[in-house]
C-alpha cells in the first residue's frame, strides 16, 4: 500500500473546513467578554498546548500517528460543543483546553507521518511539494469554511455555528484513520528496552548539538509565524471599521486566499533560494506589507494585509522543510514538539501583550507595533546570518 496523499489532501481540507473559525471571537463579544478578555484566553489555549505538546510528540513517535490525528479532531469538535453552551469565561477556557489537547496532539505529528511516508516510499526529497500542497489544501479548507459562514450566520445563531463545526470535525475522524500509518522511529526502536523519555532525551540532544535547527525553530517561533498569531484577532479589524459581520468572512478570505497561494508556490520558491539568510528578508518583506495596511487601515488596503501573510506562509513552509532534513534517526513528532512548545510560548507573550496594546491603543496602532517587530526581528536575523557567514 503506497501513500495516497489524495486522502491527506481531503483530511487536511476537512480539518480546517470549520466556519466557527470566522465568528468565535465574535461569539465571545457577544457573550460579554472583552477584548483582552480574548487575548487571555487564546493566551490560555496556547498554555494547555504546551502543557500536553512534548507527551503527544514522544507518544506520537512512540504508537500510530495516524490514530493521534483521529483523537485530534475529537477533542476538537469537544471544545465547540462546550462552546455552543458557555456563557462564562471558565467554560469558554475549557473549551480550550480540548483544543490545546487537539493541536498538541496534531503538533509533530502531521509533519512525522508525512515524511516518514515519503521516505519509506523513497520520495523525501518531495517533502516540501506534498506539505507544501497539504497545506494548501487545509487553507483553501479554511477560505470554504469562512467564506460559507458569513452566508450561514444570515440563517443560523453563531453558536449554532460552533455545533456545525463540531460535526465537521467528527466526520473527519473517518479520513484520517485511512492516512497509510508509517512511523519509521516506532518500527526501529525495541520497546521493551527503550523506554518513553529516552525518545524526549534523543530529541534534546539533538537540540542540543545542532545549533542552526535552533536557529530555525527561534526564527519560526519568534517571527515566521506572525500571520498564525494575528489571524484569531482578525475579526476585530472589522469591528474597528465599522463594518458588518459579512465582512469578517470577506477579510478572512482574503488573508486565506493569499496563504494558500503561498503554500502553493513555496516549492517553487525553494528552488530559487539559496540560503537561509533569503527568508530572513522575506520576513522583512512580508512585514513591509503589513507595516503599509497599518498606515492606510482601511478595507481597500486588504490587499496588502494578503501579501504579507503569502509571503509568511512561504518562510514558514522553508524552514520547516530545512528543519525535517536536519532530522535523521530521532523521534520527528517529539523534536517538533519542541517547536511547538516554543511557539505556544511565544503565542502566549503575544495574545498577552496584543491585550494589552489593544487596552492602550488604537488597533491602527497595535498592528503597526507587531508589523514593526516583525520587520526588526528579520533584520536582526539577515544580519546575524550575513556576519556570521562571512
Amino acid at each position: 500500500m503506497k501513500f495516497n496523499v489524495k486522502t491527506l489532501y481531503v483530511y487536511k481540507f476537512i480539518s480546517q473546513c470549520l466556519p466557527i473559525y470566522a465568528f468565535y471571537t465574535i461569539l465571545f463579544i457577544e457573550r460579554g467578554k472583552s477584548v483582552s478578555d480574548i487575548a487571555l484566553l487564546i493566551a490560555l489555549w496556547s498554555l494547555f498546548t504546551i502543557i500536553f505538546e512534548i507527551p503527544s510528540g514522544v507518544l506520537a513517535d512512540r504508537w500510530n500517528r495516524r490514530n493521534m490525528l483521529a483523537w485530534s479532531a475529537v477533542f476538537q469538535g469537544l471544545c465547540f460543543i462546550i462552546w455552543f453552551f458557555s456563557h462564562t469565561f471558565f467554560m469558554f477556557a475549557l473549551g480550550f483546553i480540548f483544543w490545546g489537547i487537539s493541536g498538541a496532539f496534531a503538533s509533530g505529528t502531521e509533519e512525522g507521518l508525512i515524511y516518514d511516508n515519503l521516505k519509506s516510499d523513497g520520495n523525501e526529497e518531495k517533502f516540501t511539494q506534498i506539505y507544501g500542497k497539504a497545506r494548501f489544501y487545509a487553507t483553501i479548507g479554511t477560505v470554504f469554511g469562512i467564506g460559507s459562514a458569513g452566508v450561514i450566520a444570515t440563517f443560523v445563531a453563531i453558536e449554532n455555528i460552533a455545533l456545525i463545526s463540531a460535526a465537521i470535525c467528527f466526520l473527519n475522524v473517518i479520513f484520517a484513520l485511512q492516512i497509510r500509518e508509517k512511523n519509521l522511529y516506532s518500527e526501529g526502536i525495541d520497546r521493551n528496552v527503550s523506554k518513553f523519555f529516552d525518545t524526549f532525551k534523543e530529541a534534546g540532544i539533538f537540540l542540543k548539538e545542532t545549533k542552526v535547527a535552533i536557529v530555525f525553530i527561534v526564527f519560526l517561533a519568534l517571527f515566521a509565524n506572525i500571520g498564525g498569531f494575528l489571524d484569531e484577532f482578525d475579526a476585530l479589524i472589522i469591528n474597528d471599521f465599522g463594518l458588518s459581520h459579512i465582512w469578517v468572512s470577506v477579510i478572512l478570505t482574503v488573508r486565506f486566499v493569499f496563504v494558500a497561494f503561498g503554500e502553493l508556490v513555496a516549492p517553487i520558491v525553494q528552488r530559487r533560494v539559496s540560503s537561509v539568510k533569503t527568508v530572513f528578508l522575506f520576513s522583512m518583506l512580508a512585514c513591509t506589507f503589513l507595516t503599509i495596511f497599518s498606515v492606510i487601515w482601511d478595507w481597500y488596503a486588504i490587499l496588502f494585509f494578503g501579501f504579507s501573510f503569502m509571503i509568511m506562509a512561504i518562510n514558514e513552509i522553508l524552514l520547516v522543510n530545512a528543519l525535517q532534513n536536519k532530522i535523521k534517526e530521532e523521534g520527528r513528532a517529539t523534536v517538533m514538539s519542541f517547536y511547538g512548545i516554543a511557539l505556544d510560548m511565544v503565542m502566549i507573550c503575544f495574545g498577552l501583550v496584543y491585550g494589552l496594546l489593544a487596552g492602550l491603543l488604537p488597533l491602527q496602532y497595535v498592528y503597526l507595533v507587531i508589523s514593526i517587530y516583525g520587520f526588526v526581528g528579520g533584520a536582526i536575523f539577515y544580519i546575524g546570518h550575513k556576519l556570521r557567514t562571512i
